[in-house]
């Protein structure tokens, strides 16, 4: 755990330590997990209220009790979807190793698989920090006032505009320039070239086309639900 805190103040020491450290930092993956499931659990009301956008503004061929029902049972089953939030997260911890260990083989360098998963769950401190902050930003508006199933993201540039004014894809594009995504792809660097014996300018190459391949999936992943939402004649 001890690791797993230093790498938010002091990375360079921290990463030193993971390097020459022979044990898995469990306690710092459970750390992880732990901010990652009360993040989840303060977000229920959020995920809900984007559920009632989704469907007030989605030409959906249902009923208003069938709304009325598939809410209700959403609310049943809240905690069971946290819980599997949960282990989402680490199938994505553990892509994100799997992207961040073929790119190093690519670059010519060498790290083993897990020393880059633990690499990856200590730079993803950063990003469990930043959507904490998102959510407290959230409750700090007021759940109430979100008005766009996309807008719930404040702690980036799309926090100063809007879907309807810059379109969706921009709008993505800006929920992913936050400072934390800034911060995650500075410990990456940071930890890649003392971990994999590299120069910082490759880490930080490495590091830079590992977010452009988080951002191109975001934008595919919108691309691919509006597509499928006008071929249903949905929006």
């Amino acid at each position: 755990m001890d690791t797993i805190l230093k790498v938010l103040y002091t990375p360079f020491q921290a990463f030193r330590e993971l390097k020459s450290r022979q044990n898995f930092p469990w306690m710092g993956l459970i750390v992880l997990l732990i901010i990652v499931l009360v993040n989840n659990i303060l977000m229920i009301p959020v995920t809900t209220k984007v559920l009632e956008l989704t469907y007030s503004t989605m030409n959906l061929p249902i009923s208003e009790e069938q709304i009325e029902y598939t809410m209700q049972f959403m609310y049943k089953i809240r905690y069971l979807q946290v819980a599997g939030g949960v282990f989402s997260y680490l199938f994505i911890l553990a892509i994100y190793t799997l992207i961040v260990w073929i790119f190093t083989r690519i670059a010519k360098q060498t790290i083993a698989f897990q020393k880059t998963f633990e690499l990856i769950v200590h730079c993803c401190m950063a990003l469990a920090i930043g959507s904490l902050v998102n959510c407290f930003l959230l409750y700090g508006a007021g759940i109430e006032t979100i008005e766009n199933m996309y807008e719930i993201s404040l702690i980036g540039p799309n926090a100063f505009t809007s879907v309807d004014s810059v379109g969706i894809y921009l709008y993505t594009f800006l929920m992913s320039l936050t400072p934390f995504y800034v911060w995650f792809v500075a410990l990456l660097t940071v930890g890649l070239a003392i971990l994999a014996d590299m120069k910082y300018l490759k880490a930080f190459v490495i590091s830079l086309l590992f977010w452009i391949v988080i951002v191109a999936y975001s934008l595919g992943s919108v691309f691919f639900a509006n597509s499928v939402l006008h071929r249903q004649g949905l929006a």
